[in-house]
């Protein structure tokens, strides 16, 4: 299979950091009364209420710094792909959430569960005027760096980074779900995950071993998604394996590769990342006669998916789409 995908890394940070130094300030002085109005109706809650909204607890963030987070919170932002798809499925719906990298959109599959979800902003730009609007009692700030982000993001609510680039989906997992207080619900959505991939592979008995090449076309021409990226980890559960040249360690993606060079981008299978429908998608590439002469393409064993799934950072939610996805194209034993 093969699969595409461009991700942009964290250098758009400090720029969208520097525009939000110069209002923050103002922002929160300009949301003071209500968060005072806030507060004073908190303090006329019943004692009861009063201490189960305020209690908090201590958690290690991805950058093993020790925060204070709302025990139960009731308004949480989130700040990346992974986060919105672990809040989901732990049964949380975000009250805002960053787009898909390079998209002005949430993730297609999760168009329904999306439908209330405020936009705070494009991936890695997230905006403090949108943030700060919604009240949050966390922020959830996904792979984060940028300390100057983080301090400010902090001043609206508590700010936890979720996870680190590279590991696995299932620790990001667990550690967002540490964050939100719902490692119960993590266990659940992680033993379902474990059956579907157990039911998947005796589906897919006769493809074990099979390799399978993760790409996303672009302007610049396809790429490939590193050994450590999260299709690769779901590949991996079911069996399948990425061809020999796509070992690379990371969870990145290859340079943009050349016309000559596209045997870098067979195998057995071809899985094509697109933001196209799968039909036009396909109906494109095969007007390239070197995309044609690949061995998996003559074989008719290639097919177009999601790239914001595919070639981004997911959740289980995302997770079982892949493995659905895989067994929609794969012949089944």
């Amino acid at each position: 299979m093969i699969f595409m995908h461009i991700e942009k890394n964290n250098s758009t940070l400090p720029k969208a950091a520097s525009l939000a130094m110069i209002s923050l300030a103002a922002l929160l002085s300009a949301c003071s009364k209500p968060n005072e109005a806030a507060s004073s109706a908190a303090g006329n809650a019943a004692p009861q209420e009063q201490s189960a909204s305020s209690a908090q607890r201590q958690i290690t963030d991805a950058l093993g710094r020790q925060v204070s987070v709302p025990a139960h919170p009731q308004k949480v932002v989130v700040l990346s792909e992974l986060d919105l798809d672990s809040a989901i499925a732990l049964g949380i719906v975000p009250a805002g959430s960053t787009y898909v990298r390079g998209q002005s959109n949430f993730q297609p599959y999760l168009a329904q569960q999306t439908q209330q979800v405020a936009s705070v902003g494009n991936f890695g730009q997230p905006s403090m005027e949108a943030i700060l609007a919604l009240q949050p009692d966390l922020i959830i700030a996904g792979s984060m760096i940028d300390t100057q982000l983080l301090n400010q993001l902090n001043q609206i609510a508590p700010t936890a980074v979720s996870f680190a680039r590279g590991e696995s989906w299932k620790s990001s997992f667990k550690r967002v779900a540490e964050i939100l207080n719902r490692q119960e619900s993590a266990d659940k959505a992680l033993a379902a995950y474990a059956q579907n991939i157990q039911q998947a592979k005796a589906k897919l008995a006769d493809q074990q071993g099979q390799t399978v090449s993760v790409t996303r076309w672009t302007a610049n021409g396809p790429i490939y998604m590193y050994k450590d990226s999260f299709a690769s980890q779901v590949l991996s559960d079911l069996g399948l394996a990425r061809p020999a040249q796509q070992q690379q360690a990371g969870a990145s993606h290859s340079a943009p590769i050349s016309r000559e060079r596209y045997d870098q981008i067979d195998a057995g299978w071809i899985i094509i990342g697109s933001s196209l429908p799968p039909e036009q998608q396909l109906n494109e590439l095969n007007k390239f006669p070197e995309f044609k002469r690949l061995q998996a393409v003559k074989n008719n064993q290639y097919f177009a998916v999601d790239a914001s799934m595919w070639t981004g950072v997911g959740g289980p939610n995302a997770a079982n789409q892949a493995v659905a996805d895989v067994l929609a194209h794969m012949p089944k034993s």
